[in-house]
């Protein structure tokens, strides 16, 4: 019997190749290489899902596989998906690993967490096993706040914006109350997994009916609802809503070209806004069928006097960080500087005579400055300050503005064009105010390492001055400037053979 196409000796060879395993196996547990890698794409998805840009993740991410690799890594982040590359040579099968990015619940703190870890890798101070059990144990017990101090923190932020449009003391109260139910009404609804579209039209619909209610006891002769205004209890509601957003985070993205990321967070952004609208008008169609109804304004409501502005801003934006779950020592820092952002802008815009949306970009440009250098000294991440301090600043507000303007004077009315330029309004402001931070940020860098240089050069020479005598052979100047052997940082100790760090 011939042997087609193969000889008796091709044949065995064919059988011995198809008994072997397909897959290259190295030992029972991961290699050094491996283990990096991983390692790498957890620290990125727990980045990137607490809203950290893109391009500061894989910067970051980057720093833990060229301490640990041998090989060069690619990181490539699209969307809600991260991709990790290596390139091993032409004698090796290429690696990559895929994984999609879960949504979690914002936390600076282990944010600030993992950075630090990176930053202590990237100068050596870990071995590989001892940056995976810190990394462990940061993300299994992860520093936070109780939920109670959130839920404050949330409702902060509906009571400060209020105040930036009231001076009335049971409003406050009112939007305050308002803004602790929804807080509880969101966790119940992330507890049976609702997405968040939906999250979005029942939250809003919920701040709506409650203001069709208030209204209803005013009218019942209940002093103390009196004269609320429906509007701004909708709007002090839906701002805790838009807070939360994206917005300036997806257009950072587009401008560090990362597009795919930008255009998802972007679309996200406009179908949650979406659905507070869409909650909005469900609230006010069954509020009127059962007899209650209230009519929601369209136009830009009235500003309370500059002071209580600028104390609404610093509320807000300490509430935010607070719901952020930021470092103690930085939440009443936040809030001074979204206030400082907020009376910038608002000086710029009154003195200057310059129109709202450069106003706000030289205000952004302030709290990305300001973000950078004292981020440092807080220990708290600058994406933790600028989100915080640029919620007065964030035209979440326009956004909702504008699409409720569209609904109501749809294609074809007198008043159709200013909905449409009530929305360009709001892409104009998010996108300034988004290259402002991102500018400020990159110019404040450099001014933190001065700083940080300076803080540290001086005090060491004074102690030097005071706490070490002149030895043989160097003088006390020498001794002042530094010129003296510093301990060499630890590099990390392989715990495997270094020969198979390149194994899968």
């Amino acid at each position: 019997m011939k042997l087609w196409p193969f000889g008796r000796k091709n044949l065995e060879h064919a059988v011995e190749q198809a008994a072997l395993p397909l897959i290259e196996k190295f030992g029972e547990t991961l290699t050094p290489n491996m283990r990096a890698l991983r390692m790498a794409t957890t620290m990125a998805d727990q980045l990137l899902s607490m809203g950290v840009s893109a391009n500061s993740v894989v910067s970051k991410v980057l720093d833990v596989t060229d301490t640990y690799c041998k090989k060069p890594v690619h990181l490539d982040i699209s969307a809600n998906v991260i991709m990790v590359s290596q390139l091993r040579g032409i004698e090796r099968e290429p690696l990559t690993l895929i994984r999609p990015v879960a949504p979690r619940n914002i936390n600076y703190m282990t944010i600030q967490s993992i950075q630090n870890l990176i930053f202590e890798i990237g100068k050596g101070h870990h071995t590989l096993d001892e940056a995976e059990e810190q990394l462990e144990t940061i993300i299994t017990n992860p520093k936070k706040f109780p939920w109670w101090v959130i839920m404050i923190g949330n409702a902060s932020i509906v009571a400060g914006v209020t105040l930036m449009y009231t001076s009335s003391w049971q409003v406050i109260l009112t939007t305050f109350c308002i803004g602790i139910m929804i807080d509880r009404l969101l966790a119940l609804l992330i507890k049976y997994a609702i997405p968040p579209f939906f999250r979005q039209v029942i939250a809003a619909a919920s701040i709506a009916l409650i203001a069709a209610g208030i209204n209803a006891l005013a009218r019942q002769g209940i002093e103390f609802f009196a004269d609320m205004n429906p509007t701004l209890l909708v709007v002090g509601g839906v701002v805790m809503l838009v807070a939360g957003l994206v917005i300036v985070g997806a257009v950072q993205d587009a401008i560090d070209e990362y597009y795919v990321t930008a255009n998802a967070r972007l679309t996200k952004v406009f179908m949650q806004t979406i659905g507070i609208v869409a909650g909005i008008l469900i609230a006010l169609y069954t509020a009127r069928k059962l007899g209650i109804g209230i009519s929601v304004s369209v136009d830009p409501l009235s500003l309370n006097s500059f002071d209580f502005q600028v104390a609404g801003a610093i509320i807000a934006s300490a509430g935010y960080a607070l719901a952020g779950q930021t470092r103690r020592r930085a939440v009443i820092g936040v809030g001074i500087i979204g206030g400082a952002g907020l009376f910038i802008m608002s000086y710029t815009v009154t003195h200057l005579g310059i129109s709202i949306v450069p106003a706000s970009g030289v205000a952004a440009l302030f709290i990305g400055v300001s973000a950078a250098i004292i981020s440092r000294f807080w220990r708290t991440p600058s994406v933790g300050i600028i989100s915080g301090a640029i919620v007065p600043l964030v035209p979440g507000l326009t956004l909702y503005t504008g699409l409720m303007q569209i609904i109501q004077y749809p294609p074809g009315a007198p008043l159709f064009f200013n909905a449409v330029g009530t929305l360009f309004t709001a892409l104009a402001l998010a996108l300034t105010i988004a290259a402002g931070a991102s500018l400020g940020s990159m110019v404040g860098r450099p001014l933190r390492q001065q700083l940080a240089s300076t803080r540290n050069i001086q005090p060491f020479a004074v102690f030097m001055r005071r706490q070490v005598g002149p030895s043989p052979g160097k003088s006390l100047a020498s001794l002042a400037l530094g010129k003296f052997r510093r301990p060499r940082l630890r590099q990390p100790a392989q715990s495997h053979d270094p020969e198979s760090i390149d194994k899968v």
